[in-house]
């Protein structure tokens, strides 16, 4: 099946420009097809075929050099004006890196103006491979919520594929669902904004590697590919980002820990069962703080594995207090200038101070 993506740019009148460029390294024939237009003057005259998804320049500023006169909107105000209009239709925003300034911009945008996924020009650029990934994902994943018409929650958790258990714990994330009633971009924007974003109910590779102890080089092994494969997460949006069901993961592990009866935490016995069980030595997850086995945390800012006695509670986000919670490596609180001392509580600060003296 084609994937048809709407292009709005204002350099349509500029052959090898960017708009043209990024249209070419984006079109596969007969997998992906993106049509470039001219934003129109007026919103009256916007094209009323929906194709799968938008794909929307931020700046359309440009002086058309055909004589013609700029439009007098950014391309944030066409993206909601489409969204009012295809309320499933998926909405990607492109745009250089100097029109976003931060984080806080781009998270502005995705919150506020209904863009579904932010993709930088140079971006395209670099891996339009990648990119194309991440829009036909993204097209997959509004098909299959579009197809549930009868609002029943249930029907998301199922092609989600949670079990019963799961889908309890989901339910205490935050869902957007007001009186029985949800939106295809809501349920679309939660699961992977909050349950694929946020460590708790899902997992990406590095922090399952280091919940079970063991290094990201060790988990991405076939042999443990093969043990673990039960748990990896293969709903909705799962060619979006690879994730794993945490609580199956650790279920995973503490029956290959009971097989040879290790009673230990996950993260100090799962290497030893599995050598037991296959013969195969697997390389720990060392801290990123004192280089030592078995850190068992992730460290938000460093990205690195480190032991929960090396790190302290942060607070960079409002994650549902479902999700784990972010931890700081007393490495980056040394020696990263990203550390934000305002977001450590007040037990924390007092060791802070320490660190630093």
């Amino acid at each position: 099946m084609i994937t048809k993506v709407l292009y709005f740019d204002d350099e349509i009148t500029r052959p090898g420009r960017d708009a043209w460029k990024i249209k070419e390294l984006l079109d596969v024939p007969g997998e992906f097809e993106c049509e470039l237009r001219r934003p129109p003057q007026k919103f009256s005259d916007l094209p009323d075929d929906l194709p799968d998804a938008l794909l929307i320049d931020l700046d359309l500023s440009a002086v058309p050099e055909d004589g013609g006169e700029p439009v007098s909107y950014y391309g944030s105000t066409l993206a909601s004006e489409m969204r009012m209009r295809h309320p499933s239709c998926p909405i990607i925003l492109t745009t250089r890196p100097q029109f976003l300034v931060d984080e806080r911009r781009m998270q502005f945008l995705e919150k506020n103006v209904g863009v579904d996924l932010i993709i930088l020009k140079d971006s395209i650029n670099r891996d339009p491979a990648s990119q194309r990934m991440k829009i036909q994902a993204l097209v997959e994943g509004f098909k299959a919520l579009s197809t549930i018409d009868d609002q029943e929650w249930q029907k998301v958790l199922d092609i989600m594929g949670a079990s019963e258990d799961e889908g309890n714990i989901l339910r205490e994330a935050g869902p957007p669902v007001v009186q029985g009633q949800w939106d295809v971009k809501g349920v679309a924007g939660w699961i992977r904004n909050i349950v694929m974003g946020y460590p708790g109910i899902l997992y990406d590779d590095l922090t399952a590697a280091t919940r079970l102890g063991i290094s990201l080089e060790a988990f991405r092994t076939s042999e443990v590919q093969e043990l673990v494969s039960q748990a990896k997460y293969t709903g909705v949006f799962s060619n979006y980002k690879e994730r794993w069901w945490r609580d199956r993961l650790f279920n995973i592990a503490q029956r290959l820990m009971q097989k040879h009866e290790i009673r230990d935490a996950v993260s100090q016995g799962f290497g030893e069962a599995f050598e037991i069980e296959t013969g195969t030595t697997l390389s720990p997850a060392l801290c990123v703080f004192d280089g030592t086995k078995h850190a068992d945390w992730v460290c938000y800012i460093l990205n690195k594995p480190v032991k929960q006695k090396n790190s302290l509670p942060y607070y960079p986000d409002n994650r549902p207090t479902v999700m784990d919670q972010a931890r700081v490596s007393f490495k980056a609180i040394l020696e990263s200038d990203d550390f934000d001392e305002t977001l450590i509580d007040a037990d924390g600060y007092a060791l802070v101070e320490k660190l630093w003296r």
